[in-house]
């Protein structure tokens, strides 16, 4: 009796995996807001171009799924790879010392960023998926997903370690002093060696997307003016479709209400453990256990979607998430740590069950510009709880002594029970409006 066939045989699925864990697990994320501020830009300028960012990859997101299902994925997936050379050696080859020069080279590292990734969201998956089908052997989609959450753990665990530890000029130079070379290094001399990596991956992320195969059942067509409005014609086909199918719809906003509360805290973790005591040489670990820990939750999410129903994911995770976030507003010491996991989590969660729901109610010709839309609504919902928490910011600063307001750790602390708050409202209003628009409908409570 012949073995089954594996997904992991087909030769696009194996590039998806790498190209994913390749473009994700950077090298200078340990180090992100350091190593721009070490570049010689401002405080207020690093915000800046996070804003130009996010801008960027809101309003390339759909119109990058529509085109990646007109044109082609693998062109969409090849262009991502080729963006992603461009922003890192754009920043790995700028000369320090020029205000200006500097900014403008991170204002374009920016914005291929944001395109890099709004190109590769959704295209990429939908190549893999569709790979599957070709096969017969879509039903194995949960089986990639698991696979890719292993490795990008993986990935993500080393390049938070190598990437924090080549940093730091004193670990580099115990290193090569530990080799019979007897050097100093200083902040300077290690400031681009996170880059340099990360521009290393970057060929073999362009390697994995120039290998991959369009799949059998997808026709590209010539590009035409025509063809380029139709593109966007699919853009408003696709959100119609999401609304009229209401359950892809709850799928898509659970998500971005799940996501964009645990993403928000997330980002500002590193003010949070500064400010309950732990030291900041323990970041760079404590990042790279979290994103290890993606190993188990692989395990964890597949078992979850073939035993539980959408609802009773959408319950134990909203649960989960709220437990979190009062723990993490309440423990103002190291054991504050423990809740910050499960808000790592559920980020990892999210997209294995949007990604499983999704693609089951999706036909082939608009994968992935549906899956763009998911994007979307992530970045979006992200976006609006960043000004939403950033106005109670102001609010707390503004009622607080002026010795008290310049304190960031406290301010943070004092902001955090907002976040419970708003998730709580959100989940109040889209199970309200989910009874209205879904009912009884069966698919909410079926597993599988």
């Amino acid at each position: 009796m012949s073995p089954s066939p594996s997904p992991f045989d087909l030769p696009n699925v194996r590039r998806f995996l790498l190209f994913r864990v390749l473009f994700n697990a950077r090298f200078y994320y340990p180090v992100f807001t350091i190593l721009f501020l070490d570049y010689g830009l401002t405080l207020a300028q690093f915000t800046i171009l996070n804003a130009v960012w996010a801008v960027t990859i809101v309003l390339a997101e759909v119109p990058s799924g529509a085109l990646a299902d007109i044109f082609g994925r693998r062109t969409l997936v090849c262009l991502a790879a080729g963006l992603m050379v461009l922003e890192m050696s754009i920043i790995a080859l700028v000369p320090l010392g020029y205000g200006s020069l500097v900014f403008a080279a991170f204002l374009f590292n920016r914005i291929c960023s944001g395109l890099a990734e709004a190109a590769a969201s959704g295209a990429d998956e939908a190549l893999a998926y569709d790979t599957l089908k070709d096969n017969g052997m879509e039903e194995q989609w949960p089986k990639v997903l698991e696979r890719l959450g292993r490795w990008m753990a993986v990935g993500f665990f080393l390049a938070m370690l190598i990437g924090a530890f080549v940093y730091d000029p004193k670990w580099m130079s115990a290193v090569l002093n530990g080799l019979g070379l007897d050097v100093t290094l200083t902040q300077q001399d290690v400031l681009r060696l996170p880059i340099f990596l990360t521009l290393a991956s970057s060929l073999g992320v362009l390697v994995c997307a120039w290998g991959m195969r369009e799949s059998a059942s997808f026709q590209t067509t010539p590009f035409s003016t025509a063809q380029l409005r139709q593109s966007f014609a699919r853009v408003f086909q696709a959100g119609r479709w999401i609304l009229a199918n209401r359950f892809v719809l709850f799928v898509i906003l659970a998500g971005m209400i799940l996501d964009s509360v645990a993403r928000q805290f997330i980002t500002l973790g590193a003010e949070y453990f500064r400010f309950i005591g732990i030291p900041i040489g323990f970041f760079g670990p404590i990042w790279a256990v979290m994103g290890l820990l993606g190993w188990m939750y692989a395990w964890w999410a597949r078992l979850a979607v073939e035993r539980l129903s959408p609802l009773g994911n959408l319950t134990l995770f909203s649960v989960v998430l709220m437990l979190a976030l009062f723990g993490v507003s309440s423990v103002a010491s190291a054991y504050g740590l423990v809740f910050v996991f499960p808000l790592e989590a559920i980020m990892f969660f999210v997209g294995f069950f949007q990604s499983h729901y999704i693609n089951r109610e999706v036909d082939s010709a608009q994968r992935a510009t549906v899956l763009s839309f998911r994007g979307l609504a992530l970045n979006i919902g992200f976006g609006l709880t960043s000004v939403y928490h950033s106005l109670v910011i102001m609010g707390i600063r503004a009622g607080l002594p002026s010795e008290q307001a310049s304190d960031a750790g406290l301010v943070l602390a004092t902001s955090l029970p907002w976040l419970p708050a708003l998730l709580f409202l959100l989940l109040i209003t889209l199970v309200w409006s989910g009874r209205r628009s879904l009912g009884k409908n069966p698919v909410l409570r079926q597993a599988g």
